[in-house]
């Protein structure tokens, strides 16, 4: 059966099967639709306006099912906030005259691609862009479930299509032919990687968490050969875990860790954490489960860096809430770095005690809160903080940012734990990723994202996977480097760890 989809002043029919959900038939489809959750019901994005023989109403697409003559309207999301560049080593070009290639960064919720001119190693152009497999899930375990329930073809589709047009924009808009397009890079998790080369990445999603393979070699990629680019392969960085994939070992590539004469700490935090922390004499490494919440999933009002979201929230001298807002105007929702600010002032001003509760009215200290109560309310059965008018922070939402945070410190003490070393032996924390670039880096370390004692030392560097990713194109030395990286790196486990998981309940409080 077919259900009619109006996307804007765009109107087409989609194939529905029997019985499946109206996402579902949007996900094979290929219509992006904003579904954190993958399907689970429990995010409440995918809330649309539907049609059909019993009325017109917003409904949850996940939650209902496909019915002939259907009518659907869809909003598509609107361009994200995609860090484009970041810190990157100096590496020699040694390409040949007149070629071109492409670095390119699959990330869980952004794609970002540069073309370069090989010999000098120019960045002639570059796009951003949200990943298209966004319907499928926010999150990595998303993705997966999504592929063992064979949504994998769908969303190496999705991806190759994505990158394919990427690439002709920026060919198109610089004047480069196609084919002078020699080689590609892309770097991404490992399980982004999986499905970009069409190998099923379920089994990472159980224990023992192995992926079907660690990369670091150059792939067949159809979609490129389809269009005549690169001559059909790619070099896929390589991977050190299921959990710690090719945008971290070119992370650890642009950071110079391996050079290091003392210990850097390198945090990514985007939509899963992983880090590591290393310098000449070694690096281990470790993910931890995190969650989506740092894209501003699992949070009520909270949405990815699209233009409306808050991005920062400050207290002003007058009192008054003064909110950045991406792209201006009135907000819609809020990302994860205004979630950060705003639980950073609520624990600040007493209104989030150390346990991570919202408390009533009655238990604020007027000395210490500056007024903040005043936006005290109720929202779902327990107190909140009125942001704007339609946005707030719920005790739910501080308490997914609360596991998050404890989940991303245990990672980081149970690195230094394994190295034998104190926060004060650490020269340089080094915070990746889109998030981490738009960070306030005192509100991260006063909420518990790493010690406290390390926030003079941090870092903001962007998106240090692209960087990575365009040394390793344009750089034979830089690909030796990334192997010596690779060799050099020790992973933790630390879903059966018992040191994270006894740091995981201690980092549970605020203020620890």
């Amino acid at each position: 059966m077919e259900i009619l989809v109006r996307d804007g002043e765009e109107t087409f029919s989609v194939e529905a099967e029997e019985g499946a959900s109206v996402l579902a038939a949007l996900q094979r489809a290929g219509v992006q639709v904003d579904a954190p959750c993958g399907g689970g019901g429990t995010c409440k994005k995918c809330r649309m306006l539907i049609a059909d023989d019993e009325g017109v109403s917003y409904r949850l697409a996940c939650e209902t099912a496909a019915r002939p003559g259907m009518e659907v309207a869809v909003e598509r999301n609107r361009a994200m906030s995609v860090s484009m560049g970041g810190l990157g080593g100096d590496w020699a070009a040694d390409g040949a005259a007149g070629t071109f290639g492409l670095a390119i960064d699959i990330g869980t919720t952004t794609v970002v691609c540069r073309l370069h001119d090989l010999a000098t190693g120019e960045i002639v152009g570059a796009l951003g862009a949200s990943n298209p497999q966004l319907a499928f899930g926010a999150d990595v375990i998303s993705r997966i479930s999504a592929c063992d329930a064979g949504g994998l073809e769908p969303m190496a589709l999705l991806i190759g299509d994505a990158l394919v047009s990427m690439v002709s924009q920026l060919a198109r808009e610089q004047g480069v032919a196609l084919g002078s397009i020699a080689s590609a890079v892309i770097a991404g998790n490992t399980t982004m990687q999986h499905i970009a080369a069409r190998l099923d990445p379920t089994p990472i999603g159980v224990s023992p968490f192995t992926p079907q393979t660690l990369f670091g070699k150059r792939v067949a990629f159809k979609p490129f050969a389809d269009a005549g680019i690169a001559g059909g392969e790619v070099l896929f960085a390589p991977c050190v875990a299921g959990y710690v994939g090719g945008d971290i070992t070119c992370g650890l590539l642009a950071c110079g860790m391996r050079a290091a004469s003392e210990p850097v700490l390198f945090l990514d935090l985007g939509t899963n954490g992983e880090m590591a922390l290393g310098d000449k004499n070694g690096i281990v490494c470790c993910a931890t489960a995190a969650g989506p919440v740092f894209e501003g999933a699992n949070v009520k009002y909270g949405m990815p860096a699209y233009p409306g979201a808050i991005s920062k929230v400050v207290l002003a001298d007058d009192g008054a809430l003064d909110l950045t807002v991406i792209g201006g105007g009135e907000p819609t929702g809020i990302c994860g770095t205004g979630l950060f600010d705003a639980v950073a002032l609520m624990l600040r001003c007493g209104i989030v005690d150390e346990t991570g509760r919202i408390v009533d009215n009655d238990e604020v200290d007027p000395e210490t809160s500056q007024g903040l109560e005043r936006l005290l309310f109720e929202e779902d059965d327990a107190p909140a903080l009125r942001i704007t008018d339609r946005i707030a922070i719920t005790q739910k939402d501080v308490r997914s940012l609360q596991l998050a945070k404890a989940s991303v410190c245990a990672g980081v003490l149970t690195m230094m734990e394994a190295r034998g070393i104190e926060a004060d032996d650490v020269a340089k924390v080094v915070i990746a990723g889109g998030f981490g670039e738009y960070l306030d880096l005192r509100n991260a370390a006063e909420i518990g994202i790493f010690p406290p004692e390390l926030v003079d030392r941090a870092e903001s560097v962007g998106n240090t996977s692209i960087a990575g990713a365009s040394a390793l194109l344009v750089s034979g030395a830089a690909r030796e480097e990334i192997a010596r990286i690779d060799e050099a790196c020790e992973y933790i486990e630390l879903s059966g760890d018992k040191t994270f998981n006894e740091l995981y309940v201690e980092q549970m409080m605020f203020g620890e």
